[in-house]
């Protein structure tokens, strides 16, 4: 685990623009997973952090994801090459790689389980048991979130993960980091045709908080405030409609305000969520 936490932070050193992907590479590996309703037994579920994100990259979901993948993955090589005394799986890798991409960003160290197996195939993108409160934006049909989601729908999706209402709003600060794709100067080719390899090659991605997009902190959770009291300025963020719901909503809006007011509070959440969401199916007893 050791070698591949150096690896990630050698390859960060380099291009610390990918602490925000190698994050995201994790997310979409892992929330996949689909607990089975026909079973009592705790654990036992579809999907999940299990490297079937390698065979998810056409995904509209996944765009922008081939390059960290391909990062984690020549990781995953190495350890297999030095004979490690324990065996790590490509779902160890992505897991202990979105990690060490906080770390190195300035966050808390996060230790994880380890021993996920890896599938030859990807995971279902349909949810099998369908969620919805009576709300008209809250459907959870898929096994990755909707960025169209409303609070009621990130309750249910999130829940169905076993995060608390605490649990996924830290989790959303990882929006701290990173970039989404923009239209901006798109080749005209790509306006009449919008493609997967546009996405992928787009000139031009915003951060979804402008301010050290690169450094993982409590800033996303200050800039909602911010955003919420109509005193951010053009280009100060750039948020999509599940981040400002989190502000929207009255009763999320008190964990942003404690996460906004109390980093240590926000750091030790998210060690815990991220914990939650990534060692489903890992089997060692200890964390590394």
């Amino acid at each position: 685990s050791s070698l591949v936490r150096r690896a990630t932070s050698d390859f960060l050193s380099d291009d610390p623009t990918l602490a925000g992907s190698l994050l995201r590479l994790a997310f979409h590996d892992a929330a996949t997973r689909e607990q089975q309703e026909s079973s009592d037994e705790l654990g036992l579920f579809t999907g999940g952090p299990n490297g079937s994100i390698k065979y998810e990259v056409s995904w509209s979901e996944n765009r922008g994801i081939t390059r960290p993948l391909k990062i984690v993955e020549s990781i995953y090589e190495d350890t297999e090459k030095n004979n490690m005394s324990m065996s790590l799986s490509l779902a160890d890798c992505i897991a202990l790689a979105g990690a060490s991409a906080v770390e190195f960003a300035g966050g808390p160290r996060i230790p994880i389980r380890l021993g996920r197996k890896d599938v030859t195939e990807a995971d279902e993108r349909k949810r099998r048991h369908v969620l919805k409160s009576d709300t008209d934006r809250s459907l959870v049909d898929t096994t990755l979130p909707s960025a169209g989601l409303d609070s009621d729908g990130l309750r249910l999706y999130f829940g169905a993960l076993g995060l608390s209402e605490s649990e996924f709003v830290a989790l959303c600060g990882s929006h701290d980091l990173g970039r989404h794709v923009t239209l901006l100067d798109m080749p005209k080719s790509c306006l009449k045709n919008l493609t997967r390899e546009c996405l992928e090659n787009a000139p031009v991605l915003m951060p979804f908080v402008a301010e050290e997009p690169d450094r993982f902190s409590n800033t996303y959770f200050k800039k909602l405030l911010k955003w919420y009291e109509r005193k951010v300025t053009v280009g100060e963020v750039g948020f999509i409609p599940t981040d400002v719901n989190l502000v929207v909503d009255e009763g999320l809006r008190t964990h942003v305000h404690k996460f906004a007011t109390n980093k240590k509070s926000f750091y030790s959440t998210f060690t815990v969520a991220y914990q939650k969401l990534v060692d489903a199916g890992a089997v060692s007893d200890k964390r590394y």
